[in-house]
């Protein structure tokens, strides 16, 4: 793996921080991407402790928090806060801890500016339309859309990290299903209206049918006097249609009557039906994320919805684990990317699998038509609230420090496992 480049397709939050720490290792690394111009766009997203303890390790914990915003709790009641449903505290893990809200394109930002400093050579425009591994290499072609392939070289490694809908991840010779959510949501990014800051991640629910949030999302670079908020709105993905024809003015009535006055000053800023963007997720399973010389990290190999907020953070915690694994190669001056591969694998396999199963239980309790999911949602977290096990369990998950259903805390969390990457440290809340 010495003389020829690892190649990483996708330039989002996984093959960005991957490139990042590998070309820092003194790997040669060449990043592929197919949008042919890298824009600082995308809705806002929730980095949790696992993710801010990655950016620390990946040396731009300070610029995020200075861009983004602290979050202390996830607050959710029903309709017109009638009832608490979750209250979820960092603080209930760590006294000074919080998740932070941030625009997707200030990391990207960060991240990208990061890549091209470690000397990452990063190829834009460019689609890979599959790859031949051999037992030395593996070759990447491209299709000029006209059945002419052409080659676009040789590369000791082949990192896809190209997200949920990777084309390149079926050919892969691993047993693997990809199963859409029928509910995504619709989103958009605002001014936070004068009077409006909050450190909740707030959210109000009408049985598991209806949810609006709200989220601190901080400034951008290039914006940094005007806060940010994110919207968000549950629906079926097939109903978004019908979300178009029944007009801007009739969501807004939903909403009103779902969270009543605390969302009418963030309504105000939605003027067209154009700032809502539709999000649809889809659920990622592979029997192992290696093949030979191939590996899948981030959505491309275990997307899962958004429910737990854990997708960034994931690919996050990814880049780390995978940068130790070569790193542990590299000292060991060892030539075979499988074995490095699967000792990858072996790191992240609980952590992942424990989020996989959280995910996919949770899903149906907040977005679906069943009126018994809503009462048993409803009733476990109650009971979760008001008992110290039930809050631990809660908050440990959220953090992202879970390995089990049984597991969690000191000695249990990935994270504690690397010891370049402790997260006992106070990170201290910054507000722009």
């Amino acid at each position: 793996m010495k003389d020829l480049p690892i190649a990483i397709v996708g330039a989002g939050t996984a093959g960005l921080a991957s490139a990042i720490l590998l070309a820092r290792q003194g790997w040669p690394v060449t990043l592929y991407e197919r949008v042919a111009d890298l824009q600082p766009v995308g809705a806002g997203i929730l980095l949790q402790p696992s993710g801010l303890a990655a950016l620390r390790h990946i040396g731009l914990l300070d610029e995020c928090t200075t861009l983004g915003a602290p979050v202390s709790r996830l607050f959710g009641t029903s309709a017109c806060a009638q009832r608490v449903i979750l209250d979820t505290r960092y603080a209930h893990w760590q006294a000074d801890s919080f998740g932070l809200g941030i625009h997707r394109g200030v990391l990207m930002t960060a991240l990208l500016s990061a890549a091209r400093a470690a000397g990452v050579t990063i190829r834009t425009g460019i689609a890979i339309s599959r790859f031949v591994q051999a037992p030395g290499h593996v070759r990447l072609l491209t299709d000029d859309g006209r059945g002419n392939e052409s080659v676009l070289g040789e590369h000791s490694a082949l990192i896809l990290a190209d997200g949920t809908r990777s084309q390149l991840r079926a050919q892969m010779q691993v047993r693997q299903t990809v199963k859409a959510y029928p509910w995504g949501a619709l989103w958009s990014i605002v001014p936070t209206p004068e009077g409006a800051d909050s450190t909740d991640l707030r959210q109000w629910y009408r049985g598991c049918s209806q949810m609006f949030g709200i989220m601190p999302t901080g400034v951008t670079h290039d914006q940094r006097q005007t806060k940010l908020s994110s919207l968000f709105w549950s629906l079926p993905v097939a109903s978004h249609g019908a979300w178009q024809q029944a007009g801007l003015e009739a969501w807004k009535d939903s909403v009103r009557k779902l969270a009543g006055e605390p969302a009418e000053a963030f309504l105000q800023a939605i003027e067209t039906p154009e700032q809502l963007m539709l999000a649809s997720y889809a659920d990622v399973r592979m029997q192992q994320w290696h093949d030979g010389r191939v590996l899948a990290i981030g959505d491309c190999a275990h997307a899962m919805s958004p429910q737990l907020g854990q997708g960034a953070n994931m690919a996050l915690v990814d880049a780390v684990a995978l940068a130790d694994a070569l790193g542990a190669c590299r000292q060991a001056q060892s030539a075979d990317p499988a074995a490095c591969f699967a000792a990858y694998g072996a790191v992240r396999g609980a952590h992942l699998r424990y989020y996989r199963q959280a995910s996919r239980l949770l899903t149906p309790l907040f977005q679906s038509h069943s009126a018994w999911l809503a009462v048993l949602r409803d009733s476990a977290l109650f009971v979760a609230r008001h008992l110290p096990m039930g809050r631990q369990h809660a908050v440990t998950t959220l953090v992202g420090a879970r390995t089990g259903w049984l597991l969690s805390g000191k000695g249990a969390a990935p994270l504690h496992a690397w010891r370049k990457l402790p997260v006992e440290p106070a990170l201290e809340a910054t507000s722009v």
